[in-house]
Parts: C-alpha cells; structure tokens; sequence
C-alpha cells in the first residue's frame, strides 16, 4: 500500500520537530507550512535561544529594573509556570538554569562551595516581579528559561491549528514532548518509543498514542552520582543539589501540555509520593525510579 503523507523536520527551541500529516487531498504541503509557521512564531516569541524573544529581553533587562510588558499569551504562559512551582512546592523552577553549569556532562559537581552559594543568590521563581505592567528579574545575572514548558505548549498549538484547517492525520514531535491526531494514514496506531533502563541493549517499549499527547521528563542514560547512589538531573533551586526523586516520568493524556505538566511534577517529588501522586492522577503512566525499575501501567514487562 502507497501511503499518501507530508512530513519534515524543522529545528526549532532548540530541539528537532518532527511533523507528519496526511497528504491524500494534496493538503499536505499546506498544512506543513501552517505548522512551521505557528512553530516560527512562537520560538521568536518565547524561546529563550532567540535574542529577540520576550524571554531574552527579560534577561537582558536583569537587574536594570526595566519591566518587559505581557500579551494575553504570553501573561497566560506565567500563570502557567507559577501554578507549577505552587504544585511542585517550589521546586519546578525555571530559574534553575544557571544551576546547570556547576555540574558536568558526566555529573560531577565543578563549582566550589562558594560558587554554588554565589549562583543560588540569583536563582529562585519567587524573585520573579510579576505585575500589570509585565516581567522583571531584580537581579542582574539572573535567568529563566520556560523552552521545557514552551515545547509542548507549541505542539499543541500547532495540534489546534492543524484540526482547525481539517488535518485528520498528523504527528508533531519534538524532543520529549509528542501530540497525534487520529491514527496514521493508513490506519495504523502512531507509536512512540521510550527507552528502557534494563536488558542488554535497553530495549524500547511502544506505547500507542492515538489523537492524544504524551511527555517523557527526565533521563535515565544522564544519570548524576554521588556517593554510589544514582540521581536525575533535576536540580534544587534551595541548594543547587539533584533532587532526589524518580528519574524519568512519561504521561499520556489528552494533549501534550497536560502530559507535561503531570510528568514535571512527579518527577520532583520524592519517589513513594510521586508514584502516588501519579495512581491518584488518572492518567495512563510510567516512572522509572533510582534503582531502574519502571514501575505504572504503561511500564514494559520484564521477560
């Protein structure tokens, strides 16, 4: 069977986003660009590897006192941000940037004690000025980067306007973060692959994710150790040490933002409470804690 699609790959928030759609009233070519389009505008919006984006200007204006105004969108996307470090205690904190430098690919800490402390003085959502007029950062060097929430918030965006235009087919992947509508043009399931953290060759279970949105947050293969025990990436704002929770963490749900959120969230709590924040969820998911096991419903079973 011929199978009549559009697809391609556009680098974009510093990830590639795959984009799939179906061809078969020669819409394809359209639809892809209405995709890339809304993908374009919004990382010269948002993203933070954009000079000209709302989020670089917040950065450059560290410290100057100068406030960057606020669209409806844009001001939506911070209530967002802030309802997340509410619900994550604090430690979903997209000003944990900065954090990352001190450690190295491998995981070991490089920054002195008194260069930890130094950056955790400019690190910390509640520092944020949010007000009518728009955003501030008080302190000159402090960062922030919401390009792991604008992901998915952007495939999402690019699902409505696909629906909107007709599209009964499509895929959009970037990094992590996935959304579908319907099956594949020929029927099939659309199925999503996530590495597993056991076995020879860390097999791959398939999960069928069929007009919804799924989100994998955390890496199992770029662990952080210490002291012989095993770590995520996920960094405290309070101390600048890896939080101590699950590793990884993928959500399947109706769109991708949601999936997001879930994910981001049990992944920052500590192991038992996240997995029981996730069964109390109602979401289908999957954790992988810091022994490797997977553990929820869409985990693979050990052969």
């Amino acid at each position: 069977m011929i199978i009549d699609k559009s697809e391609e790959r556009i680098d974009t928030f510093g990830s590639s986003c795959h984009l799939v759609v179906d061809n078969s009233s020669d819409r394809g070519p359209a639809l892809l660009a209405a995709a890339k389009e809304e993908l374009l505008r919004l990382e010269r919006k948002f993203s933070a590897y954009d000079p000209q984006s709302i989020i670089s200007r917040i950065n450059q204006d560290a410290g100057t006192g100068s406030v960057t105004p606020l669209d409806a969108e844009a001001r939506s996307l911070f209530h967002y941000v802030a309802a997340l470090w509410e619900e994550s205690k604090h430690l979903f904190d997209p000003s944990t940037r900065l954090l990352e430098s001190c450690y190295s690919d491998q995981g070991d800490l490089l920054a002195s004690e008194n260069q930890l402390k130094g950056i955790l003085k400019l690190v910390g959502w509640s520092k944020v000025k949010l007000s009518h007029e728009g955003v501030s950062l008080p302190e000159k060097g402090m960062v922030i980067d919401l390009n792991n929430c604008m992901r998915p918030y952007a495939i999402d965006s690019v699902r409505k306007i696909l629906l909107k235009q007709g599209a009964s087919n499509a895929l959009i992947e970037m990094d992590q973060d996935v959304a579908t509508i319907g099956k594949q043009p020929d029927g099939a399931n659309w199925l999503i692959g996530v590495r597993f953290p056991r076995g020879d060759h860390a097999g791959i279970t398939r999960l069928k994710l069929n007009h919804g949105g799924f989100a994998l947050r955390g890496n199992f293969e770029r662990c952080i150790t210490q002291a012989g025990e095993r770590f995520g990436r996920a960094l405290s704002p309070v101390d600048g040490q890896p939080i101590p929770g699950l590793i990884g963490v993928a959500v399947t749900a109706d769109n991708c933002l949601t999936a997001c959120s879930a994910a981001s969230i049990a992944r920052l709590k500590t192991e038992q409470a996240g997995i029981r924040w996730l069964e109390n969820l109602g979401l289908p998911w999957m954790a992988i804690d810091r022994e490797l096991t997977c553990h929820g419903p869409l985990a693979p079973t050990l052969r």
